[in-house]
C-alpha cells in the first residue's frame, strides 16, 4: 500500500470532524491523521467564528482522498448487486452487506444538535405523528441516536433529520430554513440510500420527506417520493409484511421488528391512496390490502414495546374489535382501495345507459364507509371527530364516489345534483359542517394547528367545498353557500400548518369562477 505523503504545513485551527468528537486533532493539512485513518472527510474553517464547512471545502474534501462520501467500495457494491439479482443465492452462500464506515457530515450534525435537542425534535415528532403516522418506535429511535457506546450510524442520523423536517414551523414569508432543511434531507437521502445497505430507518426517512412534500403541496415530487418508497419497501420485502403475522421473515426477526416494518409499510400504502385521491384514475404504486392482510397493533403497545404477536388481527376480524387509532386509518384505507378500484375499473355497459348495473356497488361501499365513521362517533365527540383520520379519510371515499356517480349519470344541472346525491354525501356535508363550527366557536389553535390536525382534515373538507359547489353550479342556494362559508373558515383556519390548504382554496376559487362564468 502507498504511503500517503503528508505536508508539513499546519492549520491553525482543528478540524470539524475533531472538533465535534472532541477529539484531540493534528491539524495537519490537508486532512489531520485521525480523519484520514477513519476514512472521514477532513475540514478546517476558514475563517474566525464557522461553524459549518463553506461549500467549497466540503466538495474538495468529498473528492479528496481522505473523505469521499459518495464512494461505494467494490465489496458494497458487488454485495448489493448480488443480493438483489440473485437472492437465494446470496441467503444459501450466507453472504453479508460489508458495513461502510462513512461518518454523518457536519452540516447534518450541526441541524440535529445536541442530545436534548434530539430528545426535544423526537418528542415534538410523536406529538406530530402519533394518532395518524406512528411508523417509528420512539425508544429503539432514541437508543440509536443516544447511545455513548454505539457511534451514531448513517441512517439513524437520516431518519433524525428528517423528523425534524415535518416538525418545522409555517411561517408567512419566512420559509428560508424550511426549504434549507428539505433540500439537505433529499441530499442526504440520496447519499445514504447508495452508500448503505437496505434498512427500515431509510425507509422511514423517506416517508418523513413524503409528508413534507405533502404538506407543503411540493408535487409532483410528492408523488414521486412516494412511488420511491413503494420501490424500496418491496425491495426489502415489505410488500408480503402483512400476509403472516410473523411477517412471512425467511430469517430471524424480532416481533417489534416485524411491527415496526409492517407499520411503515402501511403508511406507504395510506400516503400512496392519498396522493391518487385528485386523480383515482391514476395507477398505483403499491398492490391493494387484502381482507386477510394483518393491521397494525395498538400504538400504545407498539411505543411501550410491549406487544406480542398475538395482539396482531386481519382486516377480518379488525372491524368488530376496538383497535387503534392508525389501525382504523388502515381499515379505512382498505375501504377507499376499493373506491380506487372501483372507479378506475368501472365504465357504463353500453345495453346500461343509466349505471344501474354499477350503483349497488357503489351504494354499498358508501354505507360500509359511513358505518366505519358512525363507529368513531360513538367513541368521540363531535369536535374530536374531526381529528379522527379514519373518518375524514373514509369521507373522502365517500366523496369519491360520489362525483364519480355524477359523472356516470352525466348529471349537468343543480337538479340532476340534487337527484343523484347519495344519503352518505348529505350525512358527509351535516358532519362536517357541525363539526367545523363546532371548532370555531372553541377556536383553539393549538388542536387546530397541533398534531391532531392532518392534512387528510384539509383534503375532505376541500372535497366537500368543491362537492357543494358542483351541486351550486355558479349561482348556490342560500343553505349551500352557508355551509360553503362554514368549511372555507377550517380550511382557511389549519393552512398556518398545512400549506396544501391555501392551495386547495386558491383552485376552489379558481372553480367558483368558472362556475359562475358558465351560469351567466
Amino acid at each position: 500500500m502507498t504511503p500517503v505523503v503528508r505536508s508539513n504545513r499546519l492549520a491553525r485551527t482543528s478540524c470539524f470532524s475533531c472538533r465535534r468528537s472532541k477529539r484531540r486533532c493534528d491539524k495537519t493539512l490537508p486532512g489531520c491523521q485521525l480523519c484520514s485513518r477513519r476514512g472521514l472527510r477532513c475540514s478546517y474553517p476558514q475563517r474566525r467564528g464557522q461553524a459549518l464547512p463553506s461549500p467549497e471545502s466540503a466538495e474538495s474534501a468529498t473528492d479528496s482522498p481522505y473523505g469521499r462520501t459518495l464512494h461505494v467500495s467494490s465489496s458494497f457494491a458487488l454485495a448489493a448487486a448480488t443480493r438483489f439479482i440473485a437472492p437465494d443465492l446470496f441467503r444459501e452462500a450466507g453472504l453479508e452487506i460489508p458495513r461502510l464506515d462513512h461518518g454523518v457530515p457536519d452540516e447534518v450534525v450541526f441541524h440535529l444538535g445536541n442530545n436534548q435537542q434530539i430528545r426535544d425534535t423526537t418528542a415534538k415528532f410523536f406529538e406530530l405523528t402519533k394518532s395518524w403516522m406512528p411508523v417509528v418506535n420512539r425508544k429503539r429511535h432514541l437508543a440509536a441516536m443516544l447511545n455513548p457506546l454505539s457511534p451514531c450510524r448513517r441512517p439513524a442520523a437520516l431518519l433524525a433529520l428528517c423528523m425534524k423536517l415535518c416538525c418545522l414551523p409555517v411561517l408567512d414569508g419566512e420559509d428560508a430554513e424550511r426549504t434549507l432543511l428539505y433540500r439537505l434531507a433529499k441530499r442526504f437521502y440520496s447519499e445514504v440510500e447508495i452508500t448503505e445497505g437496505l434498512c427500515v430507518q431509510v425507509l422511514q426517512a423517506a416517508v418523513c420527506i413524503a409528508i413534507f412534500e405533502i404538506s407543503d403541496a411540493i408535487y409532483p415530487a410528492a408523488y414521486l417520493t412516494v412511488g420511491a418508497c413503494a420501490r424500496y419497501g418491496i425491495a426489502m420485502g415489505l410488500d408480503k409484511v402483512n400476509k403472516d403475522r410473523m411477517g412471512c421473515c425467511t430469517h430471524a426477526v424480532s416481533w417489534i421488528d416485524v411491527e415496526e416494518s409492517r407499520r411503515v409499510w402501511w403508511g406507504v400504502l395510506v400516503l400512496d391512496r392519498f396522493l391518487n385521491f385528485a386523480n383515482p384514475s391514476r395507477s398505483l404504486a403499491t398492490e391493494d390490502p387484502e381482507f386477510e392482510d394483518f393491521l397494525p397493533v395498538d400504538d400504545d403497545q407498539f411505543y411501550d414495546t410491549t406487544t406480542q404477536p398475538r395482539d396482531a388481527v386481519p382486516i377480518s376480524q379488525a372491524f368488530s374489535l376496538k383497535s387503534g387509532q392508525f389501525s382504523r386509518l388502515c381499515q379505512a384505507t382498505y375501504l377507499v382501495s376499493k373506491v380506487l378500484k372501483v372507479i378506475r375499473s368501472s365504465a357504463v355497459p353500453s345495453d346500461d345507459p343509466d349505471g344501474t348495473t354499477l350503483l349497488p356497488d357503489i351504494t354499498q361501499l358508501c354505507r360500509t364507509l359511513e358505518a366505519l365513521v358512525r363507529a368513531n362517533e360513538e367513541e368521540v365527540t363531535i369536535r374530536k371527530l374531526a381529528f379522527c383520520s379514519q373518518s375524514v379519510v373514509s369521507y373522502s371515499g365517500v366523496f369519491l364516489l360520489q362525483h364519480h356517480y355524477w359523472e356516470l349519470q352525466k348529471a349537468d344541472g343543480a337538479q340532476e345534483m340534487e337527484l343523484y346525491t347519495f344519503v352518505e354525501t348529505r350525512s358527509a356535508f351535516d358532519t362536517l359542517c357541525r363539526m367545523s363550527s363546532c371548532l370555531q366557536q372553541v377556536n383553539n389553535d393549538q388542536q387546530l394547528l397541533g398534531g391532531e390536525c392532518t392534512f387528510f382534515l384539509a383534503h375532505v373538507i376541500y372535497q366537500a367545498i368543491l362537492a357543494l359547489m358542483t351541486m351550486g353550479q355558479g349561482s348556490p342556494s342560500a343553505e349551500i353557500q352557508d355551509r360553503i362559508t362554514t368549511l372555507e373558515w377550517l380550511l382557511q383556519h389549519i393552512k398556518a400548518r398545512w400549506p396544501l390548504a391555501g392551495v386547495y382554496l386558491s383552485v376552489l376559487k379558481t372553480k367558483e369562477a368558472l362556475l359562475t362564468a358558465e351560469a351567466t
